[in-house]
């Protein structure tokens, strides 16, 4: 079979989902909307796992997919801006966002990691 052959499958790498592998690392943070849209504040809560360009994450409240979120250390030295890639319901009413930060990647030492300051 060649490169021209009918039976050649072209396969977008873009459409794999994730490109990193995650890191199942529980870091305390902030979730706020940037653009205070909602009459939410901010909440403090934790990861599921991270990654240097994304983080699943829980929250009390449901998150739209596009929606954008800031997420921000508890010490406030680092600020992060993502958009929610997906929202799935989870025990205890909770929900678990999944965030794609595009603009840098995210440097987790800097944030603190459940039970160390």
């Amino acid at each position: 079979m060649n490169d021209r052959s009918p039976d050649t499958m072209f396969f977008d790498r873009s459409l794999e989902g994730r490109h990193e592998k995650r890191l199942p690392f529980v870091v305390v943070v902030r979730l706020a909307d940037p653009q205070g849209q909602q009459a939410y504040v901010e909440e403090k809560t934790y990861s599921d796992n991270i990654s240097p360009h994304g983080a699943c994450v829980a929250s009390r409240r449901p998150w739209q997919p596009g929606e954008e979120v800031e997420v921000t250390s508890i010490t406030n030295a680092v600020k992060a801006c993502g958009k929610v890639v997906y929202c799935r319901h989870g025990k205890n009413g909770r929900y678990f966002l999944g965030l794609n930060f595009r603009e840098r990647p995210i440097r987790w030492s800097n944030f603190s990691y459940a039970g160390f300051p």
